[in-house]
């Protein structure tokens, strides 16, 4: 089969649509034979190793039926003795690379592994390559790749997923990394980001893929200031002169400062997590684009994407085999350990929250597994896009629900939309569950932006004024207590700064030098206490 960049080279476009983003036209029939297919493959491969074997105690499950009946639920705890030391002997495929978590294994306290075969590596490649198309394009079969794309280097390195996603593509189209892969790599994150900029400056920048709180960060230093930079004697070159004087005349004839967009002229940005939602419309207005949202997880690879009209996601038929467990049978399984949950598949969607649960294809390890994330189905279909297929938006990790008396749950992603609803200017925050006088509150810890002048009671009315319209549950809990259950303490300018600071000189993996937004432990807040006044 010909390569994505021989296609590319030849100006192949429709089979190059087809390759990376064809499973959007598939039927419900088509996506369900794509997963059953795969899944009895993959239940072969399971059948010679050991992990397969103490799954199927004996019985090699014949039919999809017999695999959802008689394989139990895993989670990551029952991987711990296969593949500490990163042992190979129980694995479905041979591990080509090992990627590792940001989570703990609740039962050895290390870090959490997962083997990828070559298949799974390349297919990394294959669905940047679809995030990269969808992300800039604007209608159907519509291909704006081209040879040598600028892409900046905003992801974590090996062995983390992001890290591998980057060396994966790099094996399918000849990107360009700014900085390049192997400089990168070696620098710490700041200092790379700061580097990828600069040389983006020089040599342009096509595509984002990464964090989406570094494009908002960076759209926010330029507002107020971009008007007087002044750039380095080293980049004084035409092409920087073109692109900053470009920036300044279309700055000018909109009467505003420099944003990022006058800049670069983005034609992708592709972006995963809690934050892509919430900054989604920032990151348009510093940027001129839109984020890509997509979903992975170092177990299970890239899942799901948006299309090109920034919708719910859609998850790709071939990467896993697909349950989900519907929202009241999650809770029931949450009290009762030792309940199995029903599942669904994916052609038995409704609309509503479920619980995923899935087994990796091409020799992968996990098998019904159940990584703790939340989605809930907003679409069974989408006209505009012309396909049948459900569409998700990503809901909440459930350890990161904060549960007020039974009466309202909150996710991560709307605390964060109340805060940036009600306009609070800040430059952190985190928040958990605690008690007054044995009443659950919601105590958020925020540090504003310097020179900010606004009374604290001011912002916690605000952004409970924000959780009333965003949740009728938290006024309903409001009217039913008869007190508001948020808590406001401001952290002065610096703490979150001072804390990341003091976990890099601890020597802190990169994963865990920010603290957690939700539910920070005793150990956390007692350090960012340190600066509170």
């Amino acid at each position: 089969m010909n390569s994505t960049l021989k296609l590319l080279q030849e100006g192949r476009n429709k089979e190059i649509w087809t390759r990376h983003c064809g499973f959007l036209d598939l039927s419900q029939k088509e996506y369900m034979d794509i997963q059953k297919r795969l899944l009895m493959e993959q239940i072969e491969l399971l059948s010679k190793s050991k992990i397969g074997q103490a799954l199927f105690k004996g019985k090699t499950p014949a039919s999809v039926e017999e695999f959802r009946k008689n394989v139990p639920m895993t989670r990551y705890d029952f991987y711990y003795p296969f593949l500490k030391d990163k042992n190979e002997d129980g694995c479905p495929g041979k591990p080509y690379i090992w990627v590792r978590t940001s989570g703990r294994s609740s039962e050895s306290g290390e870090f959490k592994l997962a083997p990828y075969t070559k298949e799974m590596f390349e297919k990394l490649g294959d669905y940047m390559i679809t995030g990269m198309l969808l992300a800039s394009s604007s209608h159907k079969g519509e291909v704006n790749l081209t040879v040598n794309e600028r892409v900046l280097l905003a992801t974590a390195p090996p062995p983390y997923l992001s890290g591998l996603l980057s060396h994966s593509i790099r094996n399918h189209l000849n990107v360009r990394f700014l900085p390049p892969l192997e400089e990168g790599e070696q620098m710490e994150f700041g200092e790379r980001i700061a580097k990828g900029f600069r040389m983006a400056i020089e040599q342009g920048m096509d595509y984002f893929y990464g964090i989406s709180s570094i494009l908002v960060r960076i759209g926010e230093q330029f507002e107020g200031s971009s008007a007087t930079a002044k750039p380095s004697v080293k980049m004084l070159n035409l092409a920087v002169l073109w692109r900053l004087l470009r920036a300044v005349a279309t700055a000018k004839l909109h009467n505003r400062d420099i944003l990022p967009r006058d800049i670069w002229k983005l034609k992708g940005i592709m972006t995963g997590g809690t934050d892509t939602s919430v900054y989604r419309q920032k990151i348009e207005h510093y940027w001129g684009k839109q984020p890509l949202e997509v979903y992975a997880s170092t177990e299970g690879s890239t899942m799901a994407t948006q299309a090109w009209n920034y919708k719910g996601m859609i998850f790709v038929p071939d990467n896993a085999f697909l349950e989900f467990i519907p929202y009241e049978e999650h809770l029931k399984s949450m009290k009762e350990p030792d309940y199995t949950p029903k599942t669904v598949l994916y052609d038995e969607l409704e609309l509503g929250i479920y619980e995923i649960v899935f087994t990796n294809f091409h020799g992968g390890v996990f098998v019904r597994y159940r990584i703790g994330d939340l989605f809930k189905v907003t679409a069974l279909s989408d006209d505009e896009l012309g396909n049948e297929l459900p569409q998700f938006q990503f809901y909440s990790s459930v350890r990161n629900i904060i549960d007020l008396g039974g009466l309202v749950r909150l996710t991560e992603r709307d605390i964060w939309q109340a805060i940036e609803n009600a306009g609070v200017r800040y430059q952190e925050w985190a928040v958990r569950k605690e008690y007054d006088s044995s009443e659950p509150i919601l105590h958020l810890y925020i540090e504003l932006k310097p020179s900010v002048e606004i009374k604290k009671e001011e912002i916690q009315k605000s952004i409970s004024e924000e959780l009333s319209k965003l949740l009728d549950e938290y006024q309903d809990f409001k009217e039913i207590t008869g007190r508001d259950p948020l808590k406001l303490s401001i952290i002065p300018n610096g703490a979150f700064q001072a804390y990341m600071k003091s976990q890099q000189d601890l020597g802190a993996d990169l994963a865990h030098i920010k603290p957690p937004h939700i539910q920070p432990n005793d150990k956390t807040l007692e350090k960012l206490n340190r600066f509170q006044k």
